[in-house]
């Protein structure tokens, strides 16, 4: 005969908590994150629920390597009501490192990293980065992290970075020598009680020394702008992510805008604007459905100002407006992408098992996908004179439409894998275009 414990029907109360294995971390802030909650325990399933709490918080915490908390009987006391906790942590490394890879848009790139976790006791983090691409990227960085308050989930951070990009597709090269300083917090939107939305504001501010070094072949309009320049800017970014999975979601919503103004210091002086916003859903237990839309604008200060090529957009490539090459969409010279000044990208898809599997196979991160990309990328002039000449039919003669049909692979919450054959159908002669089978790997996409 088995027999069930209401262990709220238990009544306990904590006499002492003792900690083991500190050595680094400051002990105001540990007693900070611990608090006093687990001495209003009042029942036994509150004391274990706390407990559990408390080392969820510690972990998050980024001092620890392992979090072990035991919780026993009292045996100073008479009474079974009483326990005592211990809390048996492992603390990280003061020197950690390693190797990894990563995939961003059809670029896989591997990164060696030095980092001195919990630096001064209170969840400082000082790390440095060199990473390198496959597409000739390179990135140096030395960055130091700090919680706000002594919360791990406001965060900030200063970072000293050099990199290096190849931007083949416009035929020019990029090097960069600057400092960004992030601040982080997170936030909660409570709807008449009842629906929360979390997300995080990031401020970021940047100054940067730019330069431009185009290629031998290089079209006119990118060589004219070789030479230095220096960004100096703040930037807004609100981020709302309720999606279930970052690369192959079947549920959940999507929101990221951006506001940058530049011109703090320095030659470049902009506005720019950007968001991205995706929305899935499963329908018919086996079928996901997912809408996705992008769009942004530049403009400089003051009139007549010119936008380098370094901060304009860009359109095309597969998995962005598919049936397009990277950057093929918008203006070109010379075989050189030239970008442009605002841009609108939609999406449509349907995603579904393989015909004769469960979803809850060992291959539901196989799927076959169907799409519809439809997009336009223009310049400020265009969109003034169409408000000017209340009419729309050069935006809409000026659009990219392209359908298409493949497989979709999730690796694991880092990137997808797309294998599609894609139909162009809307499209400029000036396009690059591609009618046929297109690869395309990445963690953003459209």
């Amino acid at each position: 005969m088995s027999t069930t414990i209401n262990f709220k029907r238990v009544k306990s109360y904590v006499k002492s908590i003792d900690i083991t294995g500190i050595e680094r971390t400051d002990d105001d802030y540990l007693k900070k994150h611990i608090g006093t909650e687990l001495f209003k325990s009042t029942n036994f399933e509150e004391l274990l629920e706390k407990s559990a709490d408390i080392r969820s918080r510690l972990l998050k915490l980024g001092c620890f390597k392992t979090v072990d908390i035991i919780v026993d009987a009292d045996q100073s006391e008479k009474s079974i009501k009483s326990y005592k906790v211990l809390i048996e942590v492992e603390e990280q490394g003061a020197i950690g490192g390693g190797i990894h890879t990563s995939i961003g848009n059809n670029e896989g790139s591997v990164s060696s990293s030095l980092h001195m976790p919990n630096i001064f006791g209170k969840g400082e983090r000082l790390s440095a980065e060199y990473t390198y691409g496959t597409r000739n990227h390179t990135d140096y960085r030395m960055t130091y992290t700090t919680p706000i308050d002594q919360n791990p989930d406001k965060h900030f951070s200063v970072s000293g970075f050099r990199s290096s990009n190849d931007l083949s597709w416009s035929k020019y090269k990029q090097n960069d020598s600057g400092v960004t300083v992030d601040i982080m917090t997170p936030f909660e939107i409570l709807f008449k009680n009842k629906y929360e939305i979390k997300g995080t504001h990031i401020v970021t501010f940047e100054g940067t020394w730019r330069h431009l070094l185009s290629y031998m072949d290089s079209a006119f309009e990118v060589r004219e702008q070789n030479g230095h320049s220096l960004k100096s800017s703040i930037k807004y970014t609100n981020l709302i992510d309720r999606r279930d999975h970052l690369a192959l979601p079947t549920k959940g919503g999507f929101l990221k805008t951006s506001a940058e103004i530049a011109g703090l210091g320095g030659d470049v002086k902009f506005f720019r604007y950007n968001s991205d916003y995706q929305y899935t859903k499963t329908i018919l237990k086996y079928f996901t459905t997912q809408l996705t839309f992008s769009n942004g604008f530049i403009t400089p200060l003051k009139s007549g100002e010119k936008i380098s090529i370094i901060d304009k957009f860009f359109l095309g490539g597969p998995l962005s407006l598919r049936g397009f090459t990277n950057r093929g969409a918008g203006p070109q010279s010379e075989e050189c992408s030239l970008g442009n000044d605002a841009y609108w990208i939609a999406g449509a898809h349907l995603y579904t098992p393989l015909p004769f599997l469960h979803k809850n196979t060992k291959l539901n991160w196989l799927k076959t996908h169907s799409f519809v990309n439809i997009g336009n990328i223009l310049s400020l002039n265009q969109i003034k004179q169409v408000i000017n000449d209340q009419n729309v039919n050069n935006l809409i003669n000026n659009t990219r439409l392209s359908v298409g049909t493949g497989l979709v692979i999730g690796f694991g919450n880092i990137a997808r894998l797309e294998l599609n054959y894609v139909w162009p159908l809307w499209k400029l002669n000036s396009d690059k275009v591609l009618n046929g089978m297109q690869f395309g790997v990445g963690i953003n996409f459209n």
